[in-house]
């Protein structure tokens, strides 16, 4: 232990704590033992070990118990001896911890947890056979001082080593998941036959005890890529090192102390990273150059071509009440956006408002941006059909009954009376007129305009009239009723007596 603490003091350079994680001891000892001689080391020992313990009485059980199960804790051989031995004095946990790990040493016996396993030398696959894929993050800190957190992915092939890497400001999801296979493919001039995940949501909807279910969009790209993909059983990355390893790379070596200005900005800085050191220099356990061993993979990858329907893969998903599901919020659409199932529209964050575009870069609609998560943000402009223009559909209507003078007459008075309700009354009355016909829609309108009578409603209940048989539609009128009993019409006959002015004109003199 002397011995090997200076090594790596002297000849290493490492620090205190470093040289402490390396041995898996306590910093203070580390630095205890470089301020020692041999000599006093020596005494030092000697008198640590030959003092009389607290547990001494007891070691024979601590260590035929160790030895029967070696994983055992130190909190759990306090409790056991506790419970087996009443005369047990009162230690401190640190004390029994000490004691343990004394015996351990004394003893040789070594601590494997039960879940831990034996580790063996993988054989490297052939070229293009695998890659593995996995998630990273990181605070990197602005020019003013504020902290922002970044989302990367990273795909590995196997054989080579050859790295990529993608970055974005918020956390991925499937379709962001797509995208950066797609990125990554091009990268790599291929696709490997064997891609290895962790049980990640954005991957798997649920792990169904090991008969996968993986999301939608995970699901679909995957069968029109031909990659196999093979999951990691739950909790254990290790089945993936490698991956894990450049992740850590990232972290530790390209997204030290960077500053953060924007994601373009750091994706470019990534991919010139990755050129001169990501996949530049000689790997620590190949021994060999990823850009160089890449060259030789390559032509074993199978081919790649960007996708047709590219346009699906980038954007968000339509759902069937025209509305989208945009970080923990939903948004609607106008009435009619959504088409099928793959109907796709674009995404982007303007201060804050949402913008929402078609594939063709047309703007569909924008939305503010509330706070928090669970909103429900709809337009009522997008609950009304609005894939025809109020023009046009004056024109269509004014086109249909033959540009009357009526038709021109109803429609102003719908103008003026429905000011907000134009398109519904017309298109209410567009409907009806087709429904029974020109000839039945052109006698409604005539009565309607005569009877001033100017609502769709109205117009709708003419036809109705008409087509229930009647010869001539009926107007409702105001009935009056009688008056019933004789005495009640004798009191309406009642004239009151009426004064003559000239009386209050001489009472008013009189008073003078």
């Amino acid at each position: 232990m002397y011995h090997e603490i200076r090594r790596l003091r002297a000849a290493e350079h490492f620090s205190i704590q470093r040289i402490a994680d390396q041995l898996k001891i306590n910093f203070r000892t580390v630095k205890k033992i470089l301020g020692m001689t041999e000599e006093d080391y020596d005494r030092f020992t000697e008198m640590k070990w030959a003092k009389a313990h607290h547990l001494d009485p007891y070691r024979d059980f601590i260590v035929r118990y160790l030895q029967q199960y070696p994983d055992t804790p130190a909190a759990v051989m306090h409790d056991k001896l506790k419970e087996q031995f009443a005369t047990l004095p009162k230690v401190d946990p640190k004390t029994v911890y000490s004691y343990v790990m004394m015996v351990r040493r004394d003893h040789n016996i070594i601590r494997v947890s039960a879940s831990e396993r034996q580790y063996s030398a993988v054989p490297d696959l052939p070229p293009g056979h695998l890659a593995q894929v996995d998630f990273g993050e990181k605070k990197l800190r602005r020019s003013n001082g504020e902290w922002v957190k970044v989302h990367f992915f990273v795909m590995l092939l196997c054989y080579s080593r050859q790295k990529f890497v993608l970055f974005l400001d918020r956390p991925f999801t499937s379709d962001d998941a797509v995208i950066a296979h797609e990125k990554a493919f091009e990268f790599f001039g291929g696709i490997p036959l064997e891609i290895i995940y962790d049980q990640d949501t954005v991957f798997l909807y649920r792990g169904n005890g090991g008969d996968y279910i993986m999301t939608d969009v995970f699901q679909r790209y995957e069968a029109s890529r031909g990659f196999k993909v093979t999951f990691c059983r739950a909790g254990d990355p290790e089945s993936k090192g490698k991956v894990e390893n450049s992740v850590k790379y990232v972290k530790h070596n390209f997204l030290f102390n960077r500053t953060f200005i924007n994601t373009e900005i750091l994706n470019d800085q990534a991919q010139a990273w990755l050129e001169r050191t990501g996949n530049g220099m000689v790997h620590n356990t190949t021994r060999k150059v990823p850009q160089e061993q890449w060259l030789l993979e390559r032509p074993f990858l199978r081919r790649w071509m960007p996708l047709l329907n590219a346009a699906r893969v980038n954007g968000h998903k339509v759902i069937k009440t025209n509305t989208i599901k945009y970080r923990g919020n939903s948004y609607s659409l106008p009435f009619g956006t959504y088409r099928n199932d793959e109907t796709r529209v674009f995404v982007t964050e303007e201060g804050n408002q949402l913008v929402i575009k078609d594939t063709g870069g047309s703007i569909i609609t924008t939305h503010l941006i509330p706070e928090g998560v669970g909103n429900n943000i709809v337009n009522t402009n997008h609950r009304r059909d609005t894939s025809i223009k109020l023009d046009a559909l004056r024109g269509r209507v004014r086109e249909f009954f033959g540009h009357t003078i009526e038709i021109d007459t109803f429609i102003d008075k719908i103008n003026t009376l429905y000011p907000r309700y134009v398109r519904d009354q017309l298109t209410a009355v567009l409907t009806a007129a087709e429904r029974s016909g020109q000839q039945q829609a052109e006698v409604a309108l005539e009565f309607c305009v005569r009877n001033s009578l100017f609502s769709a409603s109205d117009f709708k209940s003419i036809l109705q009239d008409q087509l229930s048989g009647r010869t001539q539609p009926t107007v409702l009128r105001p009935v009056i009723k009688p008056l019933g009993d004789a005495k009640t019409q004798l009191i309406v006959n009642i004239e009151p007596e009426r004064s003559d002015i000239r009386e209050y004109e001489v009472i008013f003199n009189q008073s003078f």
